[in-house]
């Protein structure tokens, strides 16, 4: 097979306007490459609105005026032996700057002074994270612990070897004047696995703090979770003691239940987002790929007994906020199922009274109509016989008889007229 490049071009489908882009999402980011000895500071801050993307590209022209990439979520750019990445992620923004080589201690930062006064001070957004990491070389094992600790001015230090063992890492994790601080000794690390692991360490600093964020939110939410379930039982015991109408439980558990929903709407996203992150700073620590370093607490170590039960208080606050809210609609629910049973057995009442009703209007109806046989019958005997008596007295018959025998045949008549008119109205209806 020729291994040489071909310069033929394939003739293809009519391309989704979208692929490129999906495809090229791969390589958007790719890291930066680091040698040691070497710098990188990361500070991230919060976005609040769309309105500080042009805060950012306005703040980055002061250093490259032929910026212009109002729609960009990454962007690189050189000043006088800086390297600077910035990107925009979804809740904050990033901003990197890399150095290679200088002088002076680890965490020196006189590197910065290239940069113009003022400029990193005047950063769009507020700070959540700062993290300086220092690549220094190192070929043999690194310094002990002791040697070390006195670089971060705190006791205790923690990390590990990573990368397979091609570096160590220390860090005591504090923000000291705002900045978190790793050292990494280089023992085997090639320009792009620096790079990657000053990237993940990164990273690491800044999905804890942004994971970190919704803690306050939790700490006070279980306080009003507290209250709310309560509340809640409270109002299931006047339930089941029929204590007070169910019209006035409703209206109180509705007003608890847009409480409750409230909540759930405001917070829901950044528990949420908290969950996301602390499964970032997993992954990234599982990256890392820690081998342990005698006389050091191992970074993963330290994070799984202080992180991770952070993580993990926002994710029960946030489960229990969802389970009340289940438990507030089961209330409803029973109380609504409560209302519909005595709802029914009114109307069956209602509905046994009226059957009442129709049954005596029916025996009052046929009482009437019993009444207006007689009464009609009455009257048309008298009328028939002003009719047959001239005919029974030129016949010679007896008066009384020949209208004694028409007595039943007007009754007869009036019941089938009555029956007749009541099959009518039935029928029309």
């Amino acid at each position: 097979m020729n291994l040489q490049p071909s310069m033929q071009t394939l003739a293809l489908p009519r391309e989704l306007p979208q692929r490129q882009r999906l495809a090229d999402e791969l390589h958007a980011r790719p890291f930066e490459t680091l040698a040691s000895p070497g710098r990188v500071l990361s500070i991230a801050t919060l976005r609040t609105g769309a309105a500080q993307d042009a805060q950012w590209l306005a703040h980055l022209t002061e250093l490259e005026p032929s910026l212009a990439a109002s729609g960009a979520t990454h962007l690189r750019l050189q000043w006088r032996g800086l390297r600077i990445k910035w990107e925009r992620h979804t809740e904050f923004f990033s901003l990197s700057l890399f150095c290679e080589g200088g002088e002076g201690g680890a965490f020196d930062t006189a590197w910065l002074d290239v940069l113009p006064d003022g400029w990193l001070e005047r950063l769009p957004g507020e700070m959540v994270s700062a993290t300086l990491v220092a690549l220094v070389p190192c070929a043999g094992e690194p310094p002990h612990v002791r040697e070390v600790a006195p670089l971060f001015g705190s006791e205790p230090v923690v990390g590990n070897r990573i990368a397979d063992g091609a570096a160590t890492v220390v860090t005591d994790l504090r923000a000291v004047d705002g900045v978190t601080r790793f050292l990494v000794f280089d023992h085997a690390l090639n320009r792009r696995r620096a790079g990657r692991t000053a990237q993940r360490l990164v990273e690491i600093d800044t999905y804890r703090m942004m994971a970190l964020l919704s803690l306050p939110l939790a700490a006070r939410r279980m306080g009003e979770l507290g209250a709310e379930e309560a509340q809640l039982a409270s109002l299931m015991e006047r339930f089941r003691g029929a204590a007070d109408g169910d019209e006035a439980l409703l209206g109180e558990l509705v007003s608890l239940a847009a409480r409750v929903e409230h909540a759930l709407a405001d917070h829901g996203a950044r528990f949420s987002a908290t969950r996301a992150y602390g499964g970032i700073v997993e992954r990234r620590m599982a990256e890392l790929r820690e081998a342990v370093v005698p006389g050091l607490q191992p970074l993963s170590e330290f994070l799984d007994r202080r992180f991770r039960p952070a993580v993990e208080s926002c994710a029960a606050t946030a489960a229990r906020q969802a389970e009340l809210s289940k438990r507030i609609a089961r209330a409803a629910q029973l109380l609504q199922t409560r209302s519909e049973v005595e709802r029914e057995r009114q109307n069956q009442s209602l509905l046994a009274s009226l059957d009442r009703r129709q049954g005596m209007q029916l025996r009052l109806q046929e009482m009437v109509e019993g009444l207006s046989v007689i009464a009609m019958s009455y009257y048309g005997v008298g009328l028939a016989a002003y009719a047959l008596k001239p005919l029974a007295k030129a016949v010679g018959a007896n008066e009384a008889w020949v209208i004694g025998a028409l007595v039943p045949v007007v009754v007869v008549a009036v019941v089938l007229n009555l029956r007749r008119l009541r099959r009518h109205l039935a029928s029309a209806h």
